[in-house]
């Protein structure tokens, strides 16, 4: 599986005719940056795309499931204890993609015992489900994404949790691979390859007006 970085060679040797050379006024970081904005729209197009016109948009359902696991990145956490809200979290190496229902945290389980997983409460919700008996009395350990980090609804937490994600990809370093779907590194490659063309054309209009004045 290629990088980003990767990827963003493969461009700027395409913008500079197969060869890449030190006074490029391309910055290869930019196009990383285009890389990484083309790679979480087809993310969030996809998975639109796969709901419309049912009526409702659930990640949780097996169409759902299916296109966003193939973007999936794993993480092994160990937990801490937020003293200052007296909860034990997990501390995310990267942050999920902005996805219906929090979905760009698929799962949370134990590392130790991956057939123990942690439900997950949407953030500001956990006030309304403490209070009913049915909560309590469930006994579970709940999660709830909080910034890069996954609270548990009580101190009972493992020492390590697995966590499955789909990161947004900005959070993902340069030389980590880049999970895509077949097909993507080439429509990611011709989008940035079109905007680039864009730009220049934009550019050489500009210097040819003036040049006729």
């Amino acid at each position: 599986m290629a990088t980003r970085k990767q990827i963003a060679e493969r461009i700027l040797r395409i913008l500079q005719g197969g060869e890449v050379t030190a006074d490029s006024d391309i910055d290869i970081r930019e196009i990383m940056l285009h890389v990484d904005s083309e790679r979480d729209n087809i993310i969030q197009s996809k998975l639109v795309q796969a709901y419309k016109g049912r009526g409702q948009l659930s990640t949780s359902a097996i169409a759902g499931q299916s296109i966003l696991g193939t973007y999936i990145s794993e993480q092994q956490i160990s937990t801490s204890n937020d003293s200052s809200r007296d909860q034990d979290y997990a501390q995310l190496k990267q942050y999920p993609l902005d996805l219906p229902d929090e979905t760009g945290i698929l799962y949370v389980r134990d590392a130790d015992d991956l057939n123990t997983s942690f439900p997950k409460l949407m953030a500001g919700t956990e006030a309304i489900y403490a209070s009913l008996p049915s909560f309590s009395a469930s006994k579970k350990t709940y999660h709830s994404v909080v910034g890069n980090r996954i609270y548990f609804s009580n101190n009972n937490s493992p020492a390590k949790v697995l966590v499955g994600l789909v990161a947004k990809s900005s959070s993902i370093t340069d030389t980590s691979a880049y999970p895509l779907s077949p097909g993507d590194e080439s429509t990611i490659i011709k989008s940035v390859l079109d905007l680039y063309n864009l730009m220049n054309t934009v550019k050489q209009d500009f210097i040819n007006d003036n040049i006729d004045q």
